[in-house]
């Protein structure tokens, strides 16, 4: 099985998905993360080139604990906006990995590039099937779109995935987003949720597991109602 996650930026993947992503790794499946942007507005006291680099590296090690390949789509932070043009990018992008299935961002959410995100790549996924639409790689036909978020009124997670046995190697990959870990605890407000980055996450796994009786598990809902194995 292929699966691509489709993020805004480095981190995204870890926060939300990182224990799913790191559970179809590990039974065999090909994994990778594209990441919209380099998550270079997230930082204090550099220049938004050093920080890119530093969150690419980052993401890149990350990646590599999770058993994932990498991706970057070159949009900017804070800015990706919705157009055709990259509607057209992110077909391209689904194409190139041709995969079973997609996650991606849910569409009701703080974060503007989230939401862009998600409205960007469900689009596309309607797209990546078309014969006589051409880009750089041939057409595919994934199965569904699965969609993570921040636990919210909105967000009701409908799939829920047990993750018990990679909520550790999840914790590790996004601790090598050092970087993050020190923004997100000392930005507070918007971000205060991730005062204690780690915690967080946890407290967030537990409670959806509590609900698939497992320790730590992932919540999802998905575009149409097929399912394949973990997302299910």
């Amino acid at each position: 099985m292929q699966v691509l996650a489709i993020v805004a930026h480095p981190d995204d993947a870890e926060i939300f998905c990182g224990g799913t992503l790191a559970k179809h790794a590990d039974r065999g499946d090909d994994v990778t993360i594209a990441y919209m942007t380099r998550g270079e507005y997230g930082g204090f006291d550099t220049s938004e080139a050093e920080l890119a680099a530093t969150r690419e590296d980052e993401a890149r090690r990350a990646a590599e604990v999770l058993g994932a390949e990498t991706t970057f789509l070159d949009f900017e932070d804070g800015r990706v906006t919705y157009s055709l043009e990259n509607r057209l990018a992110l077909v391209d992008c689904i194409r190139s990995v041709a995969p079973d299935i997609v996650l991606t961002h849910f569409a009701d959410d703080m974060h503007p590039d989230h939401r862009v995100t998600s409205k960007l790549v469900t689009d596309a996924y309607y797209m990546v099937s078309l014969p006589l639409l051409e880009t750089d790689h041939p057409p595919c036909d994934p199965t569904n779109v699965y969609y993570f978020g921040k636990p919210t009124s909105a967000f009701d997670p409908t799939v829920i995935v047990d993750v018990t046995d990679f909520q550790e190697i999840k914790e590790e990959a996004a601790l090598c987003h050092e970087s993050q870990v020190a923004w997100l605890e000392e930005h507070g407000g918007i971000d205060a949720e991730f005062d204690d980055f780690v915690e967080s996450m946890r407290a967030t796994a537990n409670t959806l597991g509590r609900q698939a009786g497992a320790t730590y598990a992932e919540g999802f809902t998905r575009l149409h109602d097929t399912t394949v194995d973990f997302l299910e």
